[in-house]
């Protein structure tokens, strides 16, 4: 089910939009679910999130890239469509990370390119086997299963999870999401790490992960992660 907002303090051009989207997904097939509203303050109102927003950059109240700031304070997934009658404004749209910017005024054809695009973003999401994690100071953050390195307790429901060109703080239990992980060949060599397999350049006392870092082996785990990682090159040399 793709949820979306379409935010706008025209009726008509809310009732435009939504005609166009029902549309699109009707004709893709694609179970869809629409909100309207006429202004970002009662959007930010909501607590569930929106896989796609149409949002209107000139209303009444906060305009659309204050409406964003919020957003995306405790959402990075979703695709920020903006809607203006100044083309001035894109640049300043890039700020919140729009997925696309769309000139009024608004046609079917405008629409449907972007819909189409966000559909291939999704597909390509998924076939890199993207994983949805937990800001810890909020939102949420969606990141390639082959460019992470490892995931570190830190402390209290607070992780550090360590990727080929970032680290960020993220939230949850380690055990639950060792557990989720497991299934991408992650394994846990100590009761504080979850490890990528993928990216272990050598193994003894500690395992060396992207030959850059060193994660602990506890000695309790030593033999049943050897078995682990024997059976992952196994099976890996024979893919």
């Amino acid at each position: 089910m793709i949820k979306i907002a379409v935010v706008d303090d025209e009726i008509d051009q809310i009732e435009q939009i939504v005609k166009i989207v029902s549309d699109f997904f009707s004709q893709q097939k694609i179970a869809f679910e629409i909100e309207k509203f006429s202004d970002g303050e009662t959007l930010l109102e909501k607590s569930s999130p929106y896989d796609i927003i149409f949002l209107d950059i000139q209303m009444n109240g906060i305009d659309g890239i204050e409406t964003a700031s919020h957003l995306r304070k405790k959402d990075k997934k979703t695709a920020l469509i903006y809607i203006s009658n100044y083309s001035e404004k894109m640049a300043v749209s890039f700020s919140v990370h729009p997925f696309a910017f769309i000139e009024k005024p608004v046609n079917f054809g405008k629409i449907y390119d972007n819909l189409y695009d966000y559909i291939e973003y999704i597909e390509n999401c998924n076939k890199k086997r993207c994983f949805l994690f937990n800001l810890y100071h909020g939102g949420t953050i969606t990141i390639d299963i082959d460019s992470i390195l490892f995931l570190e307790y830190i402390k209290n429901r607070v992780i550090q999870l360590i990727t080929t060109d970032a680290e960020h703080s993220i939230t949850g239990s380690i055990s639950d999401l060792s557990e989720q992980l497991s299934k991408y060949d992650f394994i846990s060599p100590h009761k504080s790490f979850i490890i990528n397999q993928a990216h272990i350049t050598a193994f003894s006392d500690n395992i060396q992960i992207y030959g850059k870092y060193s994660v602990p082996v506890a000695k309790n785990r030593k033999k049943l992660i050897l078995q682990q990682i024997n059976s992952y090159m196994h099976n890996h040399l024979l893919d």
